[in-house]
């Protein structure tokens, strides 16, 4: 997908749920009941992240896609500290801190988890390495055994046919 249309996208997704929020902030009777749409919000934000860190790597940039990246980062900052202030002036004043630390430690977790199984698919990899020297290693003794038998069989054979002419 373009940078700008993934950019947007984000916005447009981070856009309907701090609508939805704030129509629903006051009817909601728990954090849960909003929580799909803090989600989305969380992911929009990693998205737009995501976009203007991978623009910044880019030599040729545009001035003004830089300043729409700018621009939309800064709008969704003032929306989520909007969000921040309406739950926790309905849910209590550490709750959209607490859904942080939450998110942040989810995160952790599928990192953790990402590179668990990243290590795992090495030792795994490592280890079929390893199974596979071993099993060359013994089919080559094999041959080199056999090859041995099969010359001595030879040499023995040529001798005992040669005594027997002479």
């Amino acid at each position: 997908m373009e940078p700008i249309t993934t950019a947007l996208a984000a916005v447009s997704a981070a856009s309907s749920a701090i609508s939805f929020i704030k129509e629903r902030i006051n009817d909601a009777q728990s954090v849960t009941e909003i929580s799909g749409q803090i989600s989305t919000l969380f992911s929009a934000q990693q998205k737009l992240n995501e976009e203007r860190n991978k623009q910044a790597g880019v030599g040729d940039i545009s001035f003004k896609g830089s300043i729409d990246a700018v621009l939309e980062a800064k709008k969704l900052q003032e929306q989520m500290q909007e969000i921040r202030t309406l739950i926790n002036l309905r849910f209590g004043p550490n709750t959209w801190q607490e859904i942080v630390d939450h998110h942040n430690q989810a995160l952790r977790a599928q990192k953790e988890a990402r590179q668990a199984a990243m290590r795992e698919k090495a030792r795994q990899s490592q280890e079929f390495e390893e199974t596979l020297k071993a099993v060359a290693l013994t089919i080559f003794v094999i041959v080199v055994a056999v090859c041995l038998f099969v010359f001595m069989f030879a040499a023995i054979a040529t001798s005992a046919m040669e005594e027997i002419v002479l």
